[in-house]
């Protein structure tokens, strides 16, 4: 396990490259081992990228990880189990490695919910109703655990026993916004908390557009309520329809 951490937290490693050099030498330890000449073959990849494989050697940060991992009973997760989605892991910025609370089902069909942070009374209930709709169904429900429609989403599907999938930005030992703590209880007691960013990563306005990917690539179709101008949704949406997802949007 530590072998994969040292590589999705390399720096200038992004998970394209990562996917790359896992395809051409099949696991981070053979990554780990390799030497210059075979690392050169490897299409994509830059000189930065190669010297830090090289030189940074340590697994210090990796077992730090593992630790934090073990101490706030978080689980992790790589491409190499078979419990990863394949319609998420297949695609090239999968992310090598997620970190998990909660449980961790066979996914069949995901409907991915997204939308604005304010909206109105009536969008809500829109929301609401088409929650309702899919859990009925047994579709799980994909979100980000933001405010407004994403929060909404999720809430009803852990008040009618559905089974709910939030994607996070920061650390699963960080609840954004602090407001959500009871629902991020309740996702992990019955749903699935799950984050490319290892404990103690906190927020920021970076790391919200790579965790919209994720949403999109857990999704089998994505619905985006009441989208704003340069809505972080709209994102998503893109993502979605770069992935081949189905993608809806619904206007205020």
């Amino acid at each position: 396990m530590r072998y994969w951490i040292w590589l999705t937290q390399l720096q200038h490693m992004g998970p394209i490259t990562a996917n790359k050099l896992l395809e051409v030498f099949k696991t981070p330890d053979a990554v780990y081992q390799a030497d210059e000449a075979s690392l050169r073959e490897v299409e994509g990849i830059n000189k930065k990228q190669i010297e830090k494989i090289l030189t940074d050697k340590s697994l210090v940060e990796a077992e730090e990880i593992i630790r934090s991992c073990m101490k706030h009973k978080i689980s992790i997760l790589t491409k190499s189990d078979p419990r990863y989605p394949r319609k998420a892991g297949d695609l090239k910025d999968a992310p090598p490695v997620l970190y998990y609370q909660g449980a961790l089902r066979e996914i069949g069909n995901s409907v991915g919910i997204v939308g604005a942070r304010r909206c109105s009374q009536k969008m809500k209930q829109k929301c609401v109703e088409i929650a309702q709709s899919y859990i009925r169904q047994g579709i799980a429900i994909v979100s980000g655990m933001a405010k407004g429609i994403d929060a909404y989403s999720s809430t009803v599907c852990v008040n009618e026993g559905g089974y709910t999938i939030a994607v996070l930005g920061n650390g699963l030992d960080i609840c954004y916004p602090a407001e959500h703590q009871p629902l991020m209880n309740r996702i992990r007691e019955q749903g699935l908390l799950i984050s490319e960013y290892p404990p103690g990563t906190k927020p920021t306005a970076y790391r919200f557009p790579q965790r919209n990917r994720i949403i999109s690539a857990w999704s089998d179709q994505v619905i985006i309520l009441a989208p704003g101008k340069g809505s972080g949704s709209l994102i998503t949406g893109d993502y979605a329809r770069q992935y081949g997802r189905k993608t809806h949007i619904i206007y205020q």
